[in-house]
């Protein structure tokens, strides 16, 4: 299948087309009256027209909303990867000092235990 997008114009084209082809058929087997083929047919007519409407109502609508979207990512995401960078490098900033420190207490830490079992061994001996 070839790939073809499908407009609002050839949606509305469609829906029309489908109309007429429609109605020209029930008008041909119908097994009515004059007068009441002529009330279903204008009754067909107003309901395709408010599909119509509807769908191009609907169609211009998802546009509105794609082109919001569209705007909203182009302005707020540049903006919200940037704060979230700065965040990121101040976080990083702030840590690196703090890791610091803990591995500095760490160490001493260690060192304490260490010369606290060399003190339990002399004791023992």
């Amino acid at each position: 299948m070839a790939n073809k997008k499908l407009s609002a114009a050839k949606l509305l084209k469609g829906i029309l087309f489908g109309s007429v082809v429609g109605g020209t058929t029930a008008l041909l087997l119908a097994p009515r009256s004059g007068k009441e083929t002529q009330a279903k047919i204008e009754k067909e007519v107003k309901d395709n027209i408010k599909l119509v409407t509807d769908v191009k109502d609907g169609a211009e609508e998802v546009q509105l909303h794609a082109a919001n979207v569209q705007y909203l990512s182009e302005t707020l995401l540049p903006e919200f990867i940037d704060e979230t960078k700065k965040s990121v490098e101040k976080f990083k900033f702030k840590s690196k000092y703090r890791i610091k420190d803990i591995e500095e207490q760490i160490d001493k830490i260690n060192t304490e235990l260490e010369n606290l079992a060399n003190d339990l061994e002399e004791k023992d001996i």
